[in-house]
């Protein structure tokens, strides 16, 4: 069993995730704003800096696995959170990864990404540039461009970067998994609001 770094490990399919492995006998380092043992807020640069440092220190500068999972549907925070708070999580922890002999890490993307035909590319475009703030004028337009688009950026940086020397070189599987819809707290009561 392995040590296992878990963001958005408080709510929804996040401790979801986290009862599963806890279950199988893995340690989990969780990390969310709230309710696990690194808080840090993934939406902000020192957060994202915070969050590498306690994870290094809680694991004792070796992981097993990474689930970036953390996520949003506001519009505000979905590229922050859901692109760059992820980028941040996979590159700051990528070393304690190699660090073990047959680590994995996992990003959680969306079905969305393929649900959405009239998506603006400069989004994603912005995204892989690093371009946070041109990628937050895009978000601006809504739920279904901030949501989609950092998501779709995800799974694009996880393709092009999974082949290379610092992931699969480096004995580090990286993928990206993009599930549908699923009933969670965050999802409820998005609805709720929709339909009140």
């Amino acid at each position: 069993m392995g040590t296992i770094a878990l963001t958005g490990s408080a709510g929804g399919s996040g401790a979801a995730t986290r009862v599963r492995l806890e279950h199988d006998g893995h340690r989990v380092i969780g990390v969310d704003v709230r309710d696990a043992e690194v808080i840090a807020d993934l939406a902000t640069p020192a957060g994202r800096d915070a969050m590498v440092a306690a994870v290094t220190d809680a694991c004792g500068g070796r992981l097993d696995g990474l689930i970036a999972g953390a996520g949003v549907m506001d519009d505000k925070l979905a590229v922050p959170v859901n692109y760059f708070g992820a980028i941040a999580t996979l590159v700051g922890l990528r070393p304690l990864l190699a660090a073990s002999e047959n680590s994995s890490a996992v990003a959680i993307s969306s079905n969305s990404t393929t649900t959405h035909p009239s998506l603006p590319p400069e989004i994603v475009d912005a995204c892989l540039a690093g371009d946070e703030a041109t990628a937050q004028e895009f978000a601006r337009q809504g739920y279904s461009v901030g949501y989609a688009g950092s998501k779709l950026a995800l799974a694009r940086w996880v393709r092009r970067n999974a082949v290379t020397d610092d992931w699969i070189g480096a004995g580090i599987r990286l993928n990206a998994i993009s599930p549908g819809v699923i009933e969670t707290p965050l999802l409820v009561g998005m609805l709720e609001q929709m339909f009140d």
